[in-house]
């Protein structure tokens, strides 16, 4: 990458609804597993730091106490919550930047056996009796997978939580809300066919399963206008064990889009602030059964023309040449940044004074999400995603080595 690259759509403004992003630049909701309640010395310098980008979104707030495998996720379900948050919002205004919070439910992916899971005292909540395969909690004695959820009786009351969430969000002063509707979580779970398998109106032909999470942004916007919210799908699932499959139980390209095409069809005439699309990404595939559970497809230049009336963002190991060229030729309209915001805070103003070359840029091998596995041979290694083989190695750090995701 050269350092007499412009990036001059990259860095172009844009107006969402009734905000002016200064470039498009949008810093993604990583996980970062610091606490419950935002500290002053951890999330109020993080986010200020990055303030530089056009907009951020927030690492995943939980609208309720769940028992996630990634502890110490933040919340936005009680006013210590706002008050925590608070100091992060008036921070990264301060430097002229604009911040949406991420709304979280993590629903049939948490466990039971988790300590908040336990003090609440109640089930793990799914559209139905299915388990995701895969998971590991380190946090729960013996580590165990997901577990089989309890179908949830009432998905009005989960939904109704959201408008808590959002209210909180409004006083913490968060200038917009995000619903995350990928990665395995529960409006994905509601959505998708494999994982709801409900024959009452929320479940059943595609119409009835995105029931839900149109209801969680209705109940989004009792305080934040539609064009203050945007939602992030994930089409080419992976992750949590999602993704559309055929009659043959395979995963399938053309399954996904007879999904994701209604409903994001639908989604274009709500007005929303922006539709965040994550395309395949072999960190957030996994190998389930001795195949690949994700779709390699490229569901950003499919919804594109369907998205006609509403900003899209796309997700997913963009590096900045890439992202100028996608948004110079209207395939996307912004891009979102995960993983080299963390190295590098300053990452739009690198773009802007042409020191670009000094960004982080994937190496071979950072293509692989690091896990401990066991081959015929009972050795350990990781999965190597290009090849789709396992790579022997003497790593002992259990499933995942990131602890951060996106």
């Amino acid at each position: 990458m050269g350092s007499t690259q412009t990036f001059e759509h990259l860095l172009k403004p844009l107006d969402v609804g009734d905000l002016r992003l200064k470039n498009r630049v949008v810093m993604a909701s990583l996980t970062r597993n610091r606490d419950n309640v935002p500290r002053d010395n951890l999330h109020v310098p993080y986010y200020a730091e990055r303030a530089g980008t056009g907009l951020i979104i927030s690492e995943a707030a939980l609208i309720c106490p769940q028992g996630v495998e990634w502890t110490f996720m933040p919340g936005i379900y009680a006013q210590e919550h706002v008050e925590g948050w608070k100091k992060v919002t008036d921070a990264v205004h301060a430097k002229g930047g604009l911040i949406f919070c991420q709304l979280h439910h993590v629903g049939r992916v948490a466990h039971p056996g988790t300590r908040v899971q336990r003090e609440s005292g109640q089930p793990v909540p799914g559209p139905s009796a299915i388990a995701a395969r895969g998971g590991k909690f380190r946090n729960v004695p013996g580590a165990p997978g997901y577990t089989v959820p309890t179908p949830i009786e009432d998905p009005q009351q989960i939904i109704d939580l959201y408008s808590n969430a959002s209210r909180l969000a409004k006083e913490a002063g968060f200038d917009g809300v995000e619903l995350h509707n990928g990665n395995g979580y529960l409006p994905m779970q509601f959505l998708e066919s494999h994982s709801n398998k409900r024959d009452d109106e929320w479940g059943g032909s595609t119409e009835k399963r995105m029931r839900f999470s149109l209801a969680c942004l209705a109940k989004m916007n009792e305080h934040f206008p539609y064009h203050r919210i945007g939602i992030k799908i994930a089409p080419c699932g992976g992750y949590n064990d999602m993704g559309e499959l055929d009659e043959n139980g395979i995963p399938s390209e053309e399954a996904a889009k007879a999904t994701y095409v209604p409903f994001c069809t639908k989604l274009n005439t709500l007005g929303l602030a922006y539709v965040q699309v994550m395309r395949w990404w072999a960190s957030y595939d996994l190998m389930i059964e001795g195949r690949p559970r994700g779709i390699e497809w490229n569901p950003i230049d499919c919804l594109r023309p369907i998205l006609k009336d509403t900003l899209l963002f796309g997700n997913s190991a963009f590096m900045p040449e890439e992202a100028d060229e996608w948004i110079r030729d209207d395939r996307m309209d912004a891009v979102v940044i995960g993983r080299p915001l963390l190295y590098n805070p300053d990452y739009t103003e690198k773009l802007q004074n042409g020191s670009a070359v000094t960004l982080y840029q994937e190496q071979p091998g950072d293509e692989h999400w690091w896990y401990k596995w066991r081959n015929n041979d009972k050795r350990d290694g990781y999965l190597d995603w290009k090849n789709r083989t396992i790579v022997p190695t003497t790593l002992k750090t259990g499933d995942r080595l990131s602890l951060i995701h996106d």
